[in-house]
């Protein structure tokens, strides 16, 4: 039996998930059932891009078309609201990073996934890139020997917070919104929690463009490993930048060291029609003609997705829950990144280093 999908949000990101699941139900593995949007004219055009039902209320979808499961793919301090009602439907629930904007509300949605029994699958997509499974395979092997500090930076131009979501970029900021992909990545890839955070931040482009929130934001993490691990976050690069995104992570142990860039690639281009030349990232996302299928969705953004839709498909066909665990990035991971997150703007504020 084929699972029943729905997306909840179609916006930029919800156009990604659409494209990745549309091509899940090509190959037979789902079925895309309908997406739900506030903007009613987002609900038109999407649903009719890939010929599913569309709602403008998400509860009303829950209601009427008996869903397996649901991406929720709405600004972060929406997530909450909407996972703990698909749990009320039973619905396994892929939510965008990060869980939560908060400890509590991270809390709430695993206490009604474990009531429910349901799959709360959190997307972060960074454990998927070839470069960090590498490194992964690295660390376990021993051959970086124990990691003693590291170093990681994601940036964004400044049009993500100043266009694509100037109507919550006030409700985030470069903590949640990108330095959270490096805080789960670095737990992920350490297997140890963090113990302490002292943070700095700015506030100034932003805020004189009548957006109020951080421009930047710098934490150094203490693990109980004993690593020592520095993250930038920032979304103010400017728009001459080649790429939407800047980032890269590097490791050194007491045996080696290992860097990934995560931006240069070897993929750049330069078209009239474009303001700047172009830096692409193909293994983060691409989309390839593929005979009979059309427009195939390739890189470890769609990986993470449509791995969501293998488990459940396999929920689906008779696995129990409980089989798949240590298999998915599910809500227990992904609060200790909530938890770092929200210690790093609790430093922000005091100025203190705060213990975790």
């Amino acid at each position: 039996m084929k699972a029943r999908i729905g997306v909840i949000g179609a916006g930029i990101y919800g156009t990604k998930i659409l494209k990745a699941f549309s091509f899940a139900a090509k190959m037979g593995d789902i079925e895309l059932v309908a997406l739900a949007d506030l903007k009613e004219e987002v609900v038109q055009q999407q649903a009719k891009a890939f010929g599913i039902k569309g709602y403008l209320d998400y509860k009303e979808m829950l209601q009427q078309e008996q869903l397996d499961a649901v991406a929720i793919v709405t600004p972060d301090f929406l997530h909450r609201e909407i996972t703990l009602e698909a749990a009320k439907y039973g619905v396994h629930v892929l939510v965008q990073k990060p869980l939560d904007t908060s400890t509590e509300g991270g809390l709430d949605m695993i206490q009604a996934a474990r009531q429910n029994n349901i799959m709360l699958y959190v997307d972060f997509h960074k454990r998927f890139d070839p470069g960090h499974m590498q490194l992964k395979n690295d660390i376990k092997q021993g051959k970086l020997g124990h990691i003693q500090y590291g170093y990681a930076f994601m940036e964004d131009q400044i049009v993500v917070p100043s266009v694509w979501f100037k109507n919550w970029a006030q409700h985030s900021s470069p903590a949640w919104f990108l330095g959270i992909h490096f805080y789960d990545l670095i737990y992920w890839l350490l297997e140890s929690k963090p113990t302490r955070v002292y943070a700095t931040a700015t506030k100034d482009k932003l805020i004189g463009m009548g957006i109020d929130t951080y421009d930047s934001i710098q934490a150094k993490f203490e693990f109980e490993n004993g690593t020592q691990f520095s993250m930038d976050s920032s979304w103010i690069l400017p728009v001459g930048f080649p790429s939407i995104v800047n980032q890269g992570i590097r490791l050194v142990g007491s045996d080696g060291i290992s860097e990934v860039d995560s931006q240069d690639r070897g993929i750049s281009s330069a078209f009239e029609s474009e303001p700047t030349a172009i830096v692409l990232n193909p293994f983060a996302a691409l989309e390839v003609e593929r005979p009979f299928y059309g427009l195939a969705p390739q890189g470890y953004t769609f990986e993470s997705m449509l791995y969501f839709t293998k488990l459940v498909g396999l929920l689906k066909n008779g696995m129990k829950l409980e089989q798949l665990e240590g298999a998915y990035p599910n809500g227990e991971e992904a609060l200790v990144s909530t938890r770092m997150c929200e210690a790093v703007h609790q430093s922000v504020e005091s100025g203190q280093i705060i213990t975790m």
